[in-house]
């Protein structure tokens, strides 16, 4: 009995061990800042938002966004990943909107180690585009970033529509 509960667990461990939820440091954007981002699950697709930059700088306004409406909303607490879905160890089919010049890209994500692999681009296929690394945060990385997360009901109030 003992060995069977030690291969049950070693086995929900794994099967678990590629979910991105979590917390993750952003690359530097076109101004060098780099954000936490948490990433959570939500009707069997993920998503992610940022909530704090590490230099301590305040929100921007989204003033490059196509919805002219949307121009003076601010970019914390906005979700900026939507609609990945779990492809075996990959993530695929989902879009990114870029706050430095208000386009939305496809992307694919692969975990790797400690860190997301994102390849964000203007084409389905990801032929045409960039890529980027986030690392994810340990939870003593993220602890001084969380007053300033809201809360994850209010996030999902404003998850992207098709």
């Amino acid at each position: 009995m003992k060995k069977l509960f030690i291969v049950l667990f070693c086995f929900i461990g794994f099967v678990g061990a590629n979910d991105i939820s979590g917390f993750y440091l952003t690359h530097g954007g076109k101004d060098k800042t780099q954000a936490i981002v948490e990433f959570f699950k939500y009707n069997n697709k993920y998503y992610a938002y940022g909530f704090a930059n590490i230099d301590g700088s305040q929100p921007r306004k989204d003033i490059h966004n196509p919805n002219i409406n949307l121009r003076n909303r601010l970019d914390k607490g906005v979700v900026f990943v939507f609609d990945l879905v779990k492809n075996g160890d990959n993530y695929k089919n989902g879009k990114i909107y870029n706050f430095d010049n208000g386009k939305t890209y496809y992307l694919k994500i692969t975990p790797e180690n400690n860190e997301l692999q994102l390849r964000a681009s203007i084409d389905k296929t990801g032929f045409m585009g960039e890529n980027l690394i986030w690392k994810k945060l340990s939870e003593n990385e993220v602890k001084k970033y969380l007053p300033q997360k809201p809360p994850l009901e209010e996030i999902i109030k404003n998850i992207p529509k098709d």
